[in-house]
């Protein structure tokens, strides 16, 4: 939200119009759907640190949350991964190994381990 055109406003005021979580017209709280409370941890923790599993900083850095429920987005709840150790984690990771060994038995992604 800036400011509007010819009409000068005070960061305060700004501040008061903004309306964000339960004090927005459209907040569904425990209703919204799986994908909202990812959008929502990716706003909330903007600054992602390094991967706690690997430690690696240079990836895509992915909000993991450890109790399965996207909707619950307190610090306690959140993890910081890499996507590989994301994968891994979820047990997403096994069924890509495979479904590699199955599509391409002699694919890199079938030999991992």
């Amino acid at each position: 939200m800036g400011q509007k055109k010819g009409y000068k406003q005070t960061p305060e005021h700004i501040q008061r119009r903004i309306r964000r979580g339960p004090d927005h017209h459209a907040w569904k709280g425990d209703k919204a759907k799986t994908r909202s409370g990812r959008s929502r941890a990716e706003r909330q923790y903007v600054q992602a640190q390094p991967c706690e599993h690997c430690g690696a900083s240079n990836k895509r850095i992915d909000r993991h949350h450890k109790d399965g429920n996207t909707l619950n987005n307190d610090p306690s709840n959140i993890m910081f991964l890499c996507r590989r150790c994301h994968m891994i984690e979820d047990g997403r990771m096994e069924k890509l190994i495979e479904l590699a060994k199955q599509n391409q038995p002699n694919a890199v992604a079938a030999r991992w381990n």
